[in-house]
């Protein structure tokens, strides 16, 4: 969910302790029917927006919780006000939404693996921790 390209112009990739990746199309199987249609019906890219929009509106990151102005100031963003494709897709999604946010939160809960790996993979998706990546053995060696 979300665009690997907007979190890498936001946040430099150094930053990042974690990037939790949830594959929502293997969860939709066990969605109740009325998310399953509703996803049916839509864009692909819209469920994922619909998905993205409901984890900002829950957890609510410092990021997106503010937008910078044509005055340079910055100033709150109301989440709950959106009209955006993702906004109107979520109210279709409540189940698959809670599989979603519980996926999410096992996934972010995982700790870095001790064998000096980048990344733990689930059924349901995969945790990156970029700090490993360069921790690794050298590609020189």
């Amino acid at each position: 969910m979300g665009e690997s390209h907007h979190l890498a112009t936001t946040v430099p990739p150094e930053l990042w302790e974690r990037v939790v990746v949830v594959r929502w199309p293997a969860l939709l199987g066990s969605a109740p029917a009325s998310d399953q249609e509703a996803a049916a019906n839509s864009e692909a890219v819209v469920t994922g927006l619909a998905l993205e929009y409901l984890l900002q509106l829950h957890f609510a990151p410092p990021l997106n919780s503010r937008r910078r102005h044509r005055d340079g100031v910055w100033r709150p963003r109301n989440l709950t006000g959106s009209k955006s494709r993702g906004a109107l897709a979520a109210l279709d999604l409540p189940g698959l939404w809670t599989l979603v946010r519980a996926a999410w939160l096992e996934l972010a809960e995982c700790p870095a693996p001790a064998d000096g790996t980048s990344v733990v993979t689930s059924s349901a998706g995969r945790v990156v921790f970029p700090s490993a990546i360069h921790q690794g053995p050298s590609p020189l060696a």
